[in-house]
């Protein structure tokens, strides 16, 4: 016996949290934190590391994961079960 289950249109406040969460902790691995040396230009992350220095790529770059991450999680909630779920 199968039940009809109405999905939602909308994703969870779970899927947006994660997906939020997966964003930002790209835009903290790529954001430049500090400094700038002249030849050639060079700065680094809240981490340590070499990242280019125009802070926009972060952003954009967290920005699509958060779009990424949040579309996958919503379209596996959404998936038909096979357990009635």
């Amino acid at each position: 016996m199968e039940h009809a289950t109405k999905r939602s249109a909308r994703p969870g406040a779970r899927t947006i949290a994660v997906a939020l969460l997966a964003g930002i902790a790209v835009l903290l691995l790529l954001f430049p934190a500090s400094g700038i040396v002249p030849q050639p230009p060079e700065c680094y992350s809240v981490f340590g590391y070499t990242v280019p220095c125009d802070g926009r790529l972060g952003v954009v770059a967290g920005a699509a994961t958060a779009g990424l991450v949040g579309v996958a999680l919503w379209m596996y909630d959404r998936r038909p079960s096979r357990w009635g779920r």
